[in-house]
């Protein structure tokens, strides 16, 4: 049975490789994630992409 304290350390990782994970599709080098994706992502999984709907208006639209 896990502590609190590693729960909490737990809970914390996993928030923690999310974001990660976010900031890398957003700064790719050759495919950055654009506003039409990360709108798309929020509509999928709201739960989960959510937290990221501030970065739709700071992200490039999709180019034609």
């Amino acid at each position: 049975m896990l502590t609190q304290a590693q729960h909490y350390e737990l809970a914390r990782r996993q928030i923690a490789s999310l974001n990660e994970a976010f900031m890398e599709l957003v700064n790719h080098a050759t495919n950055p994630m654009t506003r039409e994706d990360l709108q798309s992502l929020i509509a999928r999984r709201p739960s989960v992409y959510g937290r990221f709907a501030g970065f739709v208006d700071k992200l490039p639209p999709r180019e034609a």
